[in-house]
């Protein structure tokens, strides 16, 4: 017995320390869907600021994950900073705006030409439903 608990020590001391380990913080871009398709930063996920509960808790629910947030100006990703914390996440931080992160160095991203362009093309045509329609 005595074998079995030496044996399984050391990942059990390790699956307990992990939590406790410094992770990389998560950069989340929290502002529109349009506009993290015009720019973002190289390492971010986007969760817009009217989904951030849902979508963190669901992303990330170990509630000690640093999380880094940011939009264009700001005061979205405080907002989202401050729900998060609400809900016990412990590392959380707003970093402010997009310009201000790209102008320390931090890479960003853009789209392409033809991505743009492609993207300004699209455009959606009104669909009605009527009951017969949503029958079939």
């Amino acid at each position: 017995m005595n074998n079995r608990i030496a044996a399984l020590l050391p990942s059990l001391l390790l699956s307990l320390a992990l939590p406790l380990m410094a992770a990389e913080p998560v950069w989340i871009d929290v502002s529109s869907p349009e506009e993290y398709a015009q720019q973002h930063l190289a390492d971010a996920i986007h969760i817009p600021h009217t989904r951030i509960a849902r979508g963190v808790s669901t992303r990330y629910p170990d509630k000690n994950t640093p999380l880094n947030l940011y939009d264009r100006g700001g005061n979205r990703a405080q907002q989202a900073s401050e729900a998060l914390q609400i809900l016990g996440y412990r590392q959380v931080s707003a970093k402010g705006g997009f310009d201000d992160l790209e102008a320390t160095g931090i890479p960003s991203r853009y789209p392409t030409p033809e991505a743009a362009d492609q993207s300004a093309r699209l455009t959606l045509a009104p669909v009605s439903y009527t009951a017969a329609s949503a029958a079939h």
